[in-house]
C-alpha cells in the first residue's frame, strides 16, 4: 500500500510540474500576487482595494478585475495565498486556514497604512475570507462578495470524509467540477490553479466556509453580493440564505447568467467588473 501510494504522488506531482512553467520562486508563471498602483501626481484620492482569490485558484484569476479597478483610479493589490500556484507538494503542507487567514489581514492592514481608504473584494473562499476579514476591521467602508464559499454542501461535506478514508492510498484527488467553473473555454485555457485536493486542503476549506458562515450576521460593511444562476459550486437558494444573514443594513444582492462559479474570469467578467467598480465608488470614503 505504501509503495502504491508513493507512486500515485510521484506521478500526480510530476504531472503537475510538467503542466506549468515555475519561476525562480518556485510559483507557477503568471500566477504570483502583484501590485497595480496609481501615482499620486494623476490627482486620485489615497484609496486602494484588496482582492482575494478563491481556494485552488491564483492571482490570476483576478487580473481582468484588478485591471478595470485600476482604470477606475484604485491602487489594487492581489496576493497569492499560501499554497496556492506552487507545486503540489507545498500545496499539501502549506494549504491552511489559519495561514490564509493572517495573510488576509496581513494584507489589508499594509494597505491601511499607505492609503486613506482600502475596501476588500473575494471570490469564492476568497469572499469567506473577505466576510471574516470584515468582521475582524469594521472601518472597512465596503465589500464585494462574489460568488463567496460559505458554508459547505452536504456531498461536499461527504467528499472530505471520503477524502479521508482514501487517503490511505490516495494523497491526492482529482478537484471535480472544475471545467464548469469557467464557462468561457479561452479563459478556461487561461487557468493556473491545480486540479487536485487533498483531505486536509479540503478540511481547510471547510474550516474557513463554516466559520464566515457564522460570521455573517456580524458582518455590517456596506456589502454587494454577486453570484451567478448557473454556479456549479454554490446554490441559489444557499446564496439567497447566505446574503439575507449579512448583518449590513446597506447591502445588495446582483444576479448574472451566462457564467459559471469564477465569475471575475468568465463571460460575466465586464459586468462584474463595471458592478464592483460602482459599487466601491459609491462608498469609497
Amino acid at each position: 500500500m505504501m509503495f502504491w501510494r508513493a507512486a500515485v504522488r510521484s506521478r500526480l506531482e510530476a504531472a503537475h510540474a510538467r503542466r506549468f512553467r515555475f519561476d525562480a520562486q518556485g510559483i507557477v508563471q503568471g500566477a504570483a500576487g502583484f501590485t497595480l498602483r496609481v501615482s499620486e501626481d494623476d490627482g486620485v484620492s489615497r484609496r486602494a482595494v484588496l482582492l482575494l482569490h478563491g481556494f485552488n485558484d491564483t492571482a490570476q484569476s483576478m487580473a481582468y478585475l484588478a485591471t478595470r479597478l485600476h482604470a477606475r483610479g484604485y491602487t489594487v493589490r492581489v496576493p497569492l495565498l499560501p499554497g496556492h500556484g506552487r507545486d503540489l507538494k507545498t500545496m499539501a503542507e502549506s494549504s491552511r486556514a489559519v495561514r490564509w487567514r493572517e495573510t488576509a489581514l496581513a494584507e489589508y492592514d499594509a494597505l491601511r497604512r499607505d492609503f486613506d481608504s482600502v475596501m476588500v473584494v473575494g471570490q469564492s473562499m476568497g469572499g469567506a475570507l473577505s466576510i471574516l476579514l470584515a468582521t475582524e476591521r469594521p472601518e472597512m467602508p465596503a465589500l464585494v462578495l462574489l460568488a463567496p464559499y460559505v458554508g459547505m454542501p452536504r456531498n461536499l461535506q461527504w467528499k472530505v470524509l471520503g477524502a479521508w478514508i482514501a487517503r490511505v492510498a490516495l494523497p491526492y484527488l482529482r478537484s471535480e467540477g472544475g471545467e464548469r467553473s469557467i464557462h468561457d473555454p479561452a479563459a478556461r485555457a487561461e487557468g493556473l490553479g491545480a486540479d487536485v485536493v487533498t483531505a486536509r486542503t479540503l478540511t481547510e476549506l471547510r474550516r474557513v466556509a463554516e466559520d464566515a458562515e457564522a460570521a455573517l450576521s456580524l458582518v455590517w460593511v456596506p456589502t454587494l453580493y454577486v453570484q451567478s444562476r448557473e454556479d456549479n459550486r454554490i446554490a441559489a437558494r444557499d446564496a439567497e440564505a447566505h446574503f439575507a444573514a449579512l448583518g449590513s443594513a446597506d447591502k445588495r444582492q446582483q444576479w448574472l447568467t451566462g457564467c459559471g462559479h469564477i465569475i471575475s474570469a468568465d463571460y460575466c467578467r465586464d459586468e462584474v467588473a463595471a458592478l464592483t467598480a460602482d459599487w466601491l465608488d459609491a462608498h469609497v470614503v
